[in-house]
């Protein structure tokens, strides 16, 4: 990258996906991207299936509420301004495990696997209905998903 990026606040596009809402705030900006980042906003109890990234490091940063997530082996309790590093190849999952509403700010190098958000919200892909289809195009992400979330048992 050569240019600086700016993307308006209003040019981000929310998803509804996986129980929660991915907001799309930094896409990336071509095949080669450096980075690319979104918010992922989850209700008390909901998270992710435990997953790995096979293709992207992954940073968290708690913007508001209270997260538990789990890394490898290690499980941490996460409030806001509290950040983590996770290199691929890592399993991991989360869940919110706070009264309310909470956003996690998330960063993954190099960019572009807001595609796979993209991909399963055009193609109107739901949990747990079209988990075959959605293991399907989290291949071609290099995103595999290993089991259900080890808080939330979903």
């Amino acid at each position: 990258m050569t240019q600086p990026r700016f993307v308006p606040a209003g040019s981000a596009r929310v998803l509804p996906l996986f129980g929660g809402d991915i907001r799309i705030i930094m896409p990336a900006d071509g095949p080669e991207a450096g980075l690319s980042a979104f918010e992922d906003v989850r209700q008390p109890g909901d998270g992710p299936p435990l997953h790995v990234h096979h293709g992207e490091d992954e940073m968290f940063r708690v913007i508001s509420g209270r997260f538990r997530l789990r890394a490898g082996d290690q499980t941490f309790e996460a409030g806001p301004g509290d950040c983590a590093i996770l290199p691929r190849d890592l399993p991991h999952s989360f869940v919110n495990s706070g009264e309310a509403a909470g956003t996690m700010l998330c960063v993954v190098q190099p960019g572009g696997f807001e595609r796979f958000f993209l991909e399963i919200a055009e193609a109107g892909l739901q949990v747990p209905s079209d988990m075959g289809r959605i293991v399907e195009v989290a291949a071609r992400y290099k995103l595999e998903f290993l089991g259900p979330n080890p808080f939330s048992g979903r």
